[in-house]
């Protein structure tokens, strides 16, 4: 089992600081995770609001981390390739593999948000489609010398991309699927790493989907064990679960505060709510095991379920969410470091 550290922002200024104090923060919190030996790190690209938009550039911060670090493995998740132009994505992300010496993941996905695409003016409605086709683009930028390209958006004759990561014969690439079983069958029919949120949908639930795209990989003649199955998971580890629960809980629920904001922002979802709001109780996320939170030994316990229903190879923990302190989060990273990751 691999673990990797999850930053994915909710942005508390008034707990978290200003812009300088938050990146300050995060590049103290990767020291941390190299120095601890977690396998890797993950950032999310947003936009605009407080939930995830102090990262609208993940090459940036991994471009950061590429020179502070030498073993964490830096992984986009995602970067938002329809929003962007795929020759653009794939230059910046061949740089950022050779200035971390090969330690890239690449992640790639369309995200959640519309709102994004219309100030970006790109085109939500076939965003999944041109990501299929942007993703094949990429791949050829970075392994062929000449890129001849006449797909349904776009066309290239006799361009060569440079420069060329150094991972042979390209970086692992990585895409997200939660619902949609055809998004998950298209990951494993192109080789592809799959990303997934089973503390969104829920554990059991999650393992059919993920299910698929393993059959998928097998049907496309590739091994299941040379492919990652990636989940992300908030946590929290305490001295014990009282004190995990008086340390997390306020930053908890204003991680909540963020999504409930973020399906306010779609009136054909307002409906969900009071569902939501309930799901995302601090008790609903510790009883499903979809917050890993609690003392050592409960988030052995929660990560042991995670692994024996989901079955994921690699898991990403978000441990800075909500304006938690840094110093409660750099204990939570170390009582991991030291009693809960051993188990595993």
């Amino acid at each position: 089992m691999k673990f990797g550290y999850y930053l994915l922002n909710t942005y508390v200024p008034e707990l978290d600081g200003d812009s300088r104090e938050l990146y300050a923060r995060w590049l103290e919190q990767i020291d941390a995770a190299e120095d601890m030996r977690f396998d890797s790190l993950w950032v999310t690209e947003h936009h605009f609001r407080l939930f995830g938009g102090m990262m609208p550039s993940p090459q940036m911060l991994l471009s950061a981390a590429s020179q502070r670090t030498r073993r964490l493995r830096l992984g986009s998740a995602v970067s938002l390739v329809p929003m962007h132009h795929p020759l653009q994505i794939a230059e910046d992300y061949a740089m950022l593999d050779l200035l971390c010496e090969g330690r890239l993941n690449f992640g790639a996905g369309r995200g959640m948000s519309t709102a994004e695409y219309a100030v970006f003016e790109a085109d939500w409605s076939t965003a999944q489609l041109r990501l299929e086709e942007q993703l094949d683009i990429i791949r050829m930028a970075w392994t062929q010398e000449t890129v001849e390209w006449k797909g349904e958006h776009y066309s290239y004759q006799g361009l060569t991309v440079r420069p060329k990561p150094v991972q042979q014969p390209h970086p692992p690439i990585y895409v997200p699927a939660n619902k949609d079983p055809d998004n998950f069958r298209m990951i494993g029919r192109h080789g592809y790493h799959l990303m997934t949120l089973p503390w969104i949908t829920g554990n059991p639930e999650q393992r059919p989907r993920i299910e698929i795209y393993l059959e998928s990989l097998r049907d496309a003649g590739y091994s299941e064990d040379d492919h990652d199955v990636f989940v992300m998971y908030p946590i929290h580890v305490g001295e014990d679960d009282r004190q995990a629960r008086a340390e997390v809980e306020d930053a908890w629920h204003r991680w909540r505060e963020f999504a409930l904001d973020e399906i306010r922002l779609d009136p054909a979802r307002v409906p969900m709510l009071e569902k939501v709001y309930e799901r995302l109780s601090y008790d609903a996320m510790v009883q499903d095991s979809r917050g890993v939170f609690g003392g050592p030994e409960t988030c052995i316990e929660h990560l042991k379920l995670i692994r024996d229903v989901v079955g994921p190879t690699h898991i990403g923990l978000c441990f800075h969410f909500g304006g938690l302190s840094q110093d409660k989060v750099l204990a939570s990273m170390e009582r991991f470091s030291r009693h809960v990751a051993p188990a595993f």
